[in-house]
């Protein structure tokens, strides 16, 4: 039996649980739209920490030099790089 596609749905409510582990704060519901460093105040160090909680979460690893920042802007931005990783894996 295949696994179901990883959904644009399912990969906001994975972003949410991480930036959620990574502030210790509670989370509200995203929506694409969202600017990741003006909503929760997130840096270089802290997005780089939400990735690394999410490959913990979802198994995959991701090669630092194929980061593009305009992938983590905003809640869709990374909602698509985190759908698009995990059909690559």
């Amino acid at each position: 039996m295949l696994d179901a596609p990883y959904t644009q749905n399912e990969a906001r409510d994975d972003l949410r649980k991480a930036l959620a582990a990574v502030l210790e704060e509670a989370i509200p519901p995203l929506s694409d739209e969202m600017n990741l460093f003006r909503e929760f105040r997130l840096d270089s160090m802290s997005m780089l920490e939400t990735l690394m909680e999410l490959e913990d979460m979802l198994g995959f690893n991701v090669d630092p030099e194929d980061l593009d920042i305009k992938d983590f802007e905003t809640v869709g931005g990374y909602s698509s790089f985190l759908v698009a990783i995990k059909t690559e894996a």
